[in-house]
């Protein structure tokens, strides 16, 4: 018989891929993980609700505000407004009054709902308020047509 190296070759029994594949599962759930811890961690603050009972005025106050802006586009209305010419909802014997040219409020209950214009547009606001107020309170308004 020839004289040979002979290389012997470890038997493949998978032992040292199996701790590789853990050990890359391990890093990946740990990398999620705390991805997750951040996202969770750094969510905004929750934004205030409007309670159910006056839903349905904000969804017709958002509502009049999008016929008014049509209204403008179809020329049938324009500055100076008037709280006649604009189709304001009213709300249990509650209308909007007419704070200044461009500002109308409806105060109901502990809110008050304002509509104001700008050079921009229309927009529609409300916020927690003991008293009747004007558009340019300096209270926590939050918008209803984003």
């Amino acid at each position: 018989m020839p004289n040979s190296n002979i290389e012997i070759i470890a038997p493949a029994d998978g032992r040292g891929e199996t701790r590789n594949f853990l050990l890359v599962c391990a890093a990946v759930l740990i990398c999620a993980i705390s991805l997750l811890s951040l996202l969770h961690s750094a969510s905004p603050k929750a934004l205030p609700e409007l309670p159910n009972h006056l839903s349905n005025l904000a969804t017709q106050v958002s509502n009049a505000v999008e016929e008014i802006e049509l209204l403008e586009q179809a020329e049938l209305i324009n500055a100076p407004y008037q709280l006649a010419d604009l189709p304001f909802p009213t709300y249990q014997n509650h209308s909007f009054t007419q704070q200044d040219e461009h500002c109308f409020s409806l105060f109901q209950g502990q809110y008050v709902f304002v509509i104001e214009r700008h050079e921009e547009g229309w927009d529609a606001h409300w916020a927690p308020s003991e008293q009747a107020v004007d558009c340019h309170a300096s209270l926590d308004w939050h918008s209803l047509n984003q």
